[in-house]
């Protein structure tokens, strides 16, 4: 904790709680506070179930980053349903396809997640 955010209450807020206020302030329903709350996470969502970046910075909101023990967990889930496919049918293979590929991005992140905790272990062993 720096000097900056000593004393201050650092935890996530529910977006719920200041849907009034913000409605009020700019003199709108709040349906359409909701709705813009709503379509901008959404699209931050979207952004990191793709898992083409394991970070998405956002000003005035942080940093959402992707749970490298999550994503293990998900891993290990995605090679029990394909180990479970019969893969020897016609609609076995057709599940087991959208899953090779899914669990091929999970495993080329879960790599990338690692290579930056070696990296920021790493700087911090030359930094000492």
């Amino acid at each position: 904790m720096n000097i900056e955010t000593k004393g201050m209450n650092l935890n996530p807020k529910n977006y719920k709680d200041f849907i009034k206020d913000v409605a009020t302030e700019c003199k709108v329903h709040p349906d359409l506070v909701d709705d813009l709350i709503r379509f901008f996470y959404n699209d931050v969502r979207k952004n990191l179930e793709s898992l083409e970046y394991t970070r998405i910075r956002l000003d005035n909101l942080g940093t959402f980053i992707t749970r490298k023990g999550r994503l293990d967990r998900a891993i290990r889930r995605h090679k029990d349903m394909l180990g479970n496919l019969e893969k020897m049918t016609y609609t076995g293979y057709e599940k087991s396809v959208p899953l090779k590929e899914k669990l091929n991005k999970m495993v080329k992140a879960s790599d990338r997640i690692s290579e930056e905790i070696e990296n920021k272990n790493q700087w911090k062993n030359e930094n000492k």
